[in-house]
């Protein structure tokens, strides 16, 4: 039975697992300044669902793959206890019919894999909607300027779709092994792409690329490559 709704609401819920690309959304939430809360299994968000306690969050992102959570149940559970909320579900299915049933019960879809700033930035504009618009314009600001410089940077290096995945889950926060995992690929060939993103930075190790990215991110002009 639905729980009765709170007067007040705040923050985004992640459904999501404690794999790496569960973490590596939860960091960067975290980083955009968002208060988040993380239930990684289906008794946890029973368990949160049924907190009438605690403010409903403004949006909720649903991983669709939670373990041992079927899609029949675990929408209409999100749905019903977080009426107000903004869903959006993960999908790694870009099945048109599938999204198009998600719709049809209120709820938006993302197809995985998904970049967890892109993420970040999508939850703070929906937050936006849910809030005074002076409590999130600086956060808002530094969130847009982040993907637009990151936008930037990547067209200047000429950055491949792998490189760029590369550097926004080290800017996130992880390391070249948590990479590894969720690009699916060994170690060794995360760090060819860093070296071959240090060639285009006009270096030739991983730090000369990071360095590179926080030059242009304090708006220097690093020097340009056509490697």
């Amino acid at each position: 039975m639905p729980r009765e709704v709170e007067s007040s609401s705040r923050g985004v819920l992640l459904i999501a697992d404690g794999g790496p690309a569960g973490l590596s959304l939860h960091r960067a939430l975290e980083a955009a300044t968002i208060d988040v809360e993380w239930t990684r299994t289906l008794p946890e968000l029973k368990e949160r669902a049924a907190r009438g306690d605690l403010p409903t969050p403004e949006v909720v992102f649903l991983d669709l793959e939670l373990p041992d959570a079927a899609v029949e149940e675990v929408v209409p559970l999100v749905r019903g206890n977080f009426p107000l909320a903004a869903v959006i579900a993960l999908s790694g299915d870009a099945n048109g019919e599938a999204a198009a049933r998600l719709l049809g019960q209120g709820v938006a879809s993302l197809t995985k894999p998904i970049s967890p700033l892109a993420l970040a930035g999508l939850a703070l504009r929906l937050s936006m909607g849910a809030r005074s618009p002076s409590a999130w314009n600086g956060t808002a600001r530094r969130g847009a300027h982040l993907e637009s410089v990151f936008s930037s940077y990547a067209v200047d290096r000429v950055l491949s779709k792998q490189q760029q995945m590369i550097l926004r889950l080290y800017l996130n926060g992880m390391n070249d092994k948590e990479i590894a995992q969720i690009c699916r690929c060994s170690e060794a060939t995360v760090y060819e792409h860093w070296r071959r993103m240090a060639r285009k930075a006009g270096g030739s190790q991983k730090g000369d690329v990071i360095s590179d990215f926080h030059r242009f991110l304090a708006g220097l002009s690093p020097r340009s490559s056509t490697v």
